[in-house]
C-alpha cells in the first residue's frame, strides 16, 4: 500500500508540475502541420525536441523560399492551409491567409523592444516572434579577400585590380529595397504606398548601372548565387543573416561578415524584421488551439531563446538571451547584431504584397530598357494603386 500511495502522490506532483510549464491535457497522438522556407532558418531540431518534451509530433511542410508565399496563398483558396506557419514577419499582412489574432497572453513579457513593435499587421498582432535579424549583410571569402571593402568604389577597385566578385539576388526585391534604403526613402508614408519618389529615381539608376557595368551576374537566382559563393567562384555576397549557420560550418574562420557596402557615404538600409509562428485559417479558433498555445509558450521560453544562437545561428528575440549572448564576447554575434544599425524595420501592412510586385514590374521595365528611371518610378506607383484599389473593390464582393 505504501508504494502505492507513492506512485499515486507522484504521479499528481508530475501532473501539476506539467500543468503548470503548459504541457498537460495533450492530445494523444495529435500532430502539428507546420509550413517553413526551406531556406530560412533550420527549426526541425527544435521541433524534435518539443515532441520529445511534449508528445505532440510536428509535421514540417518545406517550400522554396521563392515560392513559400504563392504556396500558401494556393493553399488557402483551397482550404489547405497547415496549422501553423514560421515565415518573416511582412508574412502577416497576407489577408487572404486568414491569420489568427495572437492574445497578449501568449506572448513573452521578455521581448525585445524592436521585436514587439515588429509584429503587428494592420493593426493587430497576428504572429509569436521566435527570431530576430533577417537582414541583409555583406559575406565574404577570407581566403580571397585580405581587407573586406567597406564601399562599392573599394568593391569596383577589387574586381579590376583582383578580379574578386560579388553576388546578390539580383531580381529578387528585398535585395533591391536594401539598395533603395541608401537614399533615405520609405515604402509606407502615412499607410500609402510611396514608390514615385526622386529616391526610387536614384536607386533604379544606381541599381541599372551596376548590371551594364556586367561584372556580375544578374541572372544567378538565390540558389546560384549561395553556390557561387560557397565554392569559392565569387569572393562576395550580400545575403540574410539566415545563411549565418550555412556560410559558417563551411567556410569555418574564413567566413567574413561585414556591414553592407556603403555609396558615397551613405549607407545600405536593409530591412529586419522577426521570424513569426503564424496561424492560418483562424488557427487558434481550432481543435488544436492548445497544442499551439504549447508549442508558443515553448518555442519563447528562456531555454529555447538562449539556445537558438548554438542551434541554428539566430538571434533570440527574448532579451534576457540577447543579453546573454552579448556578454559571452562572441565574435560572429557581435558581427551579426552590428550588422543591424543601419538596417530599418520592414513595414507589415497588407499592401507590401502589391508593394513588392509593383517595384518589381518597374523594375524589369527600367532594366529593359522600356521604360526610364522616371517612368518606372511612375509605373510602379501605378501599379500598387491600381491593384490595391482593385483588391479593394473586390472584398464587399467576398
Amino acid at each position: 500500500m505504501p508504494g502505492r500511495l507513492c506512485t499515486i502522490l507522484l504521479f499528481i506532483l508530475l501532473t501539476g508540475l506539467c500543468s503548470r510549464l503548459g504541457y498537460a491535457k495533450q492530445l494523444p497522438g495529435q500532430t502539428l502541420t507546420i509550413a517553413i522556407g526551406l531556406e530560412n532558418y533550420d527549426f526541425k531540431p527544435l521541433f524534435a525536441q518539443f515532441t520529445r518534451k511534449t508528445g505532440i509530433q510536428v509535421k514540417v511542410v518545406e517550400f522554396e523560399n521563392n515560392s513559400l508565399k504563392s504556396e500558401l496563398l494556393l493553399r488557402a483558396s483551397n482550404n489547405a492551409l497547415p496549422d501553423g506557419i514560421i515565415v518573416p514577419a511582412d508574412y502577416m499582412g497576407l489577408t487572404a491567409l486568414n491569420l489568427s489574432e495572437v492574445p497578449d497572453d501568449w506572448l513573452s513579457t521578455h521581448l525585445i523592444d524592436q521585436v514587439r513593435m515588429n509584429i503587428k499587421a494592420n493593426g493587430s498582432t497576428l504572429g509569436i516572434p521566435i527570431v530576430f535579424g533577417n537582414h541583409l549583410m555583406l559575406y565574404y571569402n577570407r581566403a580571397l579577400v585580405s581587407d573586406a571593402a567597406k564601399n562599392w568604389q573599394q568593391l569596383r577597385i577589387q574586381h579590376q585590380e583582383d578580379g574578386l566578385k560579388i553576388s546578390w539576388n539580383y531580381y529578387e526585391m528585398y535585395w533591391y529595397r536594401a539598395f533603395l534604403g541608401t537614399f533615405g526613402t520609405s515604402l509606407i508614408l502615412n499607410g500609402n504606398a510611396n514608390l514615385d519618389t526622386s529616391a526610387m529615381v536614384s536607386a533604379l539608376r544606381w541599381y541599372k548601372s551596376l548590371k551594364d557595368e556586367a561584372w556580375l551576374d544578374v541572372e544567378c537566382d538565390y540558389d546560384c548565387t549561395v553556390n557561387q559563393f560557397l565554392s569559392g567562384e565569387v569572393a562576395y555576397t550580400i545575403n540574410g543573416s539566415w545563411m549565418f549557420q550555412r556560410f559558417s560550418e563551411h567556410f569555418g574562420d574564413k567566413l567574413g561578415v561585414t556591414q553592407l557596402p556603403s555609396l558615397r557615404g551613405e549607407p545600405m538600409r536593409s530591412y529586419f524584421s522577426s521570424h513569426v509562428m503564424a496561424f492560418p485559417d483562424h488557427a487558434l479558433s481550432g481543435e488544436k488551439s492548445t497544442q499551439l498555445r504549447t508549442l508558443s509558450e515553448f518555442l519563447q521560453s528562456l531555454p529555447v531563446q538562449t539556445s537558438l544562437w548554438s542551434s541554428i545561428n539566430a538571434l533570440p528575440v527574448d532579451r534576457r538571451a540577447l543579453e546573454m549572448l552579448k556578454i559571452q564576447g562572441i565574435t560572429q554575434v557581435e558581427a551579426l547584431i552590428s550588422t543591424l544599425e543601419y538596417a530599418q524595420p520592414m513595414p507589415n501592412e497588407a499592401q507590401m504584397a502589391f508593394v513588392w510586385e509593383a517595384m518589381l514590374k518597374g523594375l524589369t521595365r527600367h532594366l529593359a530598357g522600356v521604360l526610364d528611371e522616371h517612368q518606372a518610378a511612375h509605373f510602379m506607383q501605378h501599379i500598387v494603386e491600381k491593384s490595391i484599389s482593385y483588391e479593394q473593390e473586390k472584398k464587399p464582393g467576398q
